[in-house]
């Protein structure tokens, strides 16, 4: 069967997956086997940070722009040298006042203020949903490719509401929110089946992501050098490969970003929730200050060799730069790869919109 015939029923099965894995752990959890109270499982939860945008926009930009889509993790990795000290004083004050969200630990900093506390409820909520609106249009894209639409010609914005993919796979995560991550809003208490969900989910991302760098750097071409002398050999992808990029940043540009991804890295909604909300144990923090770091470092390996070798593959043609994760494998004729890749995006976007929820 082609992609186009199995990625319904695939997408489906992913997310029925879930639901079992997250009753599993719950039921582990509640014999006093919990699956996911240690500092691996811990370390992995924190890969929530790498949403659709990792899966998908960190190749269309550096495939238009360069290498400044390192901006998003460079500001985490040069936090790590402080990011425990930090996190753990944060983690000792939210189990102390009982924190079970950003808005409640900014509050509690300035005398519980109730005021204050709504108000960065509304504006995390105000910047959230949007943010969310993104995940889901990469699944609802990522799944009509697989079927077999355009995305340079399509106009998916014509869609009804029964043909809209995302409207469906809203509801189904919405239910997996209901029963695994606000039947308890206790923050004393972990929510084992949601983090069993996000735990599995960083790994899966993070292998098909990796499976299909070394396909495109060693079955589409001979190696990253080969991709990079070509991209050398011509003009127009020359300024990939330099840090002004296409887009002529200098290093005031690349610190303003760096900054903006420090300060998320410590008060994204969903980090916040994984990082402090979901901590059992502080001595978690020393393993998760070396082993996140290195997450971030192995799922951007394959991003620049992804996004130069598709302009040389589709060069000359209509394309859409986010898309090559599938594009690639299915001009190909390798549909069980282009499969694994939409899961691998699906597991990135789901993890973020079931932490972001909650």
């Amino acid at each position: 069967m082609s992609a186009a015939q199995l990625a319904i029923p695939v997408a489906l099965a992913y997310l029925a997956l879930l639901f079992v894995l997250a009753y599993w752990a719950n039921r582990r959890a509640e014999k006093g086997r919990s699956w996911t109270d240690n500092p691996l499982a811990y370390s992995l939860s924190l890969a929530v940070f790498c949403t659709a945008w990792t899966f998908y926009g960190s190749v269309g930009k550096a495939s238009s722009s360069g290498p400044v889509f390192l901006t998003t993790y460079l500001g985490p990795l040069l936090l790590s040298p402080v990011w425990y000290l930090l996190l753990r004083q944060m983690v000792r004050v939210s189990k102390k006042q009982r924190i079970s969200s950003i808005a409640d630990f900014i509050s509690a900093r300035y005398g519980k203020s109730g005021f204050l506390g709504g108000l960065v409820a509304f504006i995390a909520f105000a910047c959230v949903v949007p943010y969310i609106s993104l995940q889901l249009k990469a699944i609802t894209v990522s799944l009509n490719i697989l079927i077999g639409y355009d995305p340079v010609s399509t106009d998916f914005s014509q869609m009804t509401i029964l043909g809209d993919t995302a409207f469906f796979i809203a509801i189904i995560l919405a239910i997996f929110i209901i029963f695994f991550g606000t039947q308890n809003l206790d923050s004393s208490k972990r929510r084992d089946g949601l983090m069993a969900v996000i735990v599995f989910e960083s790994v899966f991302k993070l292998v098909t992501f990796l499976a299909l760098g070394f396909y495109v750097a060693y079955g589409l071409y001979d190696g990253p050098g080969s991709i990079f002398q070509a991209a050398l050999d011509k003009e127009e992808l020359r300024p990939l490969l330099s840090m002004q990029g296409n887009d002529n940043l200098g290093y005031w540009d690349w610190s303003w970003f760096i900054l903006i991804s420090m300060s998320a890295i410590l008060f994204l909604p969903r980090q916040f929730q994984v990082a402090v909300v979901e901590n059992s144990h502080e001595q978690h923090l020393k393993m998760a200050s070396w082993f996140f770091p290195l997450y971030l470092l192995l799922i951007n390996l394959f991003v620049p060799i992804i996004a130069i070798a598709g302009r040389l593959y589709f060069e000359g043609q209509a394309y859409d730069a986010d898309s090559f994760v599938l594009s690639l494998p299915l001009a190909e004729g390798q549909d069980a790869l282009a499969l694994l890749s939409f899961l691998g995006g699906l597991a990135a976007a789901t993890g973020m919109i079931i932490i972001e929820l909650v």
